[in-house]
């Protein structure tokens, strides 16, 4: 007998299926952000040195040969915490005047990656760094986030990750303060709009293990048939470089020292209050003052671990089935730091310079069901800012209309070539530099810093000075890609459109904003 229920049931059922079906067919997205990557390090690449060449890098090779990787793109600063907020929000953050470090109040308002996607029904969870200043929403998930795990700050040590730890130092008579060196328990958040940080303590762990095991456990976790969201933020391979994982010290036959806090005194690497204050501890041995002959086997055997748990990670993803159905965006925050001994062959400049080994970094898309795969893009100018507006129209979610980036997509199905016109970067409104086409100007933009030289065999020498010229300069990145000619005068109608250019692109930012010193007002000072 047909009665109501008969008809219902099955119409209710075919709904929820179809629903839940069209659920999973959206794809789901995983960025990685790894932390002052050398932009040569990666054995795929031709500028590949001999040590990297010798042990390879078969996640970072294995996510190229599923993907695209852009010989062109940069990310929006040339330090970690703007670039992270440029990502984040797909705009230039010099428009709320986020220049520098802890500079610039980031607007409430601002849509971001993980709330874009959660409102149109993603999950969403971020494991590892979280670095922006000057913002009440700081918290992940408070900024579109259903969970997260791992530290607020620029830096964290890669070992000693329990209150216990933290208790050993404060033990010490010596002991005043931690100064650089960042300790101790990671934090949690769990909920969108719960703010509360617990302290997670872990011992005998590592953290790139760590970020990687709980991405593959979210990976794996029910979702209740939602596409998902996962930010993988490594911290790999900032410093403390000079702290390794046994195993991949091995490999590479760097010293390894264990951590005991039970000890009566502690040996490098590790830093002990009683044998010197933490200021010329770091000065030393944060590669500041004085070179590490072992410092380029200590970033090796670092970049290991965070390339095999790239490797940990597409298994996972493989395993679940859902690779083909997943794009992965990898790149890197800024550019790799002589201070850590990355190689950035064959740029000129480090971490924190406006010279393309500060601001261009490596950028992998892959989704091998729906893109290209094994491919080099040589000529499209891409930035840090186009990952958002890269996702939206993957997802064929809109994206936020008050942004700077530009969907890559079609430059990804090979549609289009060319991406940007042209991209800027400041450090404030009279530093900056401005890339279009081949050509890029720079004002102002004068850095030195201390280098190294890298031997054949991974030892490290020492080396010249690092620096930028001042003033106005003119490079043809075509030819010049480590950027040593000034070609300004020889060019001066690029150098008046440039400057023209730029003068139009600050109009639209705000002036560097600086919190006041503490001693403005005794100084008779305004800053």
């Amino acid at each position: 007998m047909l009665t109501l229920k008969n008809i219902i049931l099955p119409v209710l059922t075919l709904m929820l299926t179809g629903t839940s079906l069209q659920a999973q067919q959206k794809p789901n997205v995983v960025v990685i952000i790894v932390d002052d990557l050398g932009y040569a390090d990666m054995s795929f690449l031709p500028q590949a040195p001999t040590d990297i060449k010798h042990y390879k890098t078969p996640g970072f090779d294995r996510l190229f040969a599923t993907g695209t990787y852009f010989e062109n793109a940069y990310a929006t600063s040339p330090i970690c915490s703007p670039s992270r907020a440029g990502i984040l929000t797909g705009s230039y953050q010099q428009r709320w005047g986020n220049y520098w470090y802890g500079d610039g109040k980031f607007p409430n308002n601002k849509v971001t990656i993980p709330e874009m996607l959660s409102s149109n029904g993603y999950a969403t969870a971020k494991y590892g760094k979280t670095h922006l200043s000057g913002w009440e929403k700081k918290v992940p998930t408070m900024h579109g986030f259903d969970e997260y795990l791992g530290f607020m700050h620029h830096t964290w040590d890669y070992i000693r990750l329990s209150q216990k730890d933290v208790d050993a130092y404060k033990k010490k008579k010596e002991f005043k303060d931690f100064g650089c060196q960042v300790i101790g328990p990671l934090v949690k958040a769990e909920g969108q709009g719960n703010e509360e940080l617990k302290p997670v303590s872990y011992e005998n762990s590592f953290t790139t293990d760590i970020f990687t095991d709980e991405a593959i456990n979210f990976i794996k976790r029910d979702k209740g048939g939602k596409p998902f969201y996962l930010h993988l933020s490594y911290n790999a391979v900032h410093m403390p470089t000079y702290v390794v994982e046994e195993t991949w010290a091995k490999k590479v036959g760097a010293r390894y020292v264990p951590w005991d806090r039970n000890a009566a005194k502690w040996e490098y690497p590790y830093w002990d209050p009683a044998q010197e204050p933490h200021k010329t501890f770091h000065k030393k041995w944060g590669h500041m003052g004085e070179y590490d002959s072992e410092g380029r086997r200590c970033y090796l055997a670092n970049l290991f671990a965070l390339d095999y748990g790239i490797s940990r990670l597409l298994d996972a993803l493989e395993k679940s089935g859902q690779r083909e159905n997943t794009m992965i965006i990898f790149t890197s925050d800024n550019g790799g730091t002589v201070n850590t001994y990355s190689n950035n062959a064959p740029l000129r400049g480090s971490k924190y310079m406006l010279g393309e080994g500060g601001i261009r970094v490596p950028v992998i898309i892959s989704m091998p069901g729906t893109l290209p795969q094994n491919i080099v893009n040589k000529s499209a100018l891409v930035s840090g800012m186009d990952i958002m507006p890269t996702i939206a129209e993957l997802t064929g979610i809109a994206a936020p209309e008050d942004i700077d980036g530009i969907s890559m997509l079609p430059v990804l199905k090979q549609e289009k070539k060319q991406h940007h016109e042209w991209v800027a970067w400041a450090k404030n409104e009279n530093s900056w530099v401005l890339r279009r086409g081949k050509w890029k100007l720079s004002k102002n933009a004068g850095w030195g810093h201390k280098g190294f030289t890298i031997g054949e065999n991974s030892e490290v020498l020492p080396g010249k000075k690092m620096t930028y010229p001042s003033g106005i300069n003119l490079f043809n990145l075509e030819t010049d890609i480590g950027e040593t000619t000034n070609v300004a005068d020889q060019n001066p109608e690029v150098v008046q459109e440039m400057l023209a250019l730029h003068k139009e692109w600050a109009s639209r930012m705000i002036p560097r904003y600086m919190k006041k010193r503490k001693n403005s007002k005794k100084n008779g000072k305004k800053n």
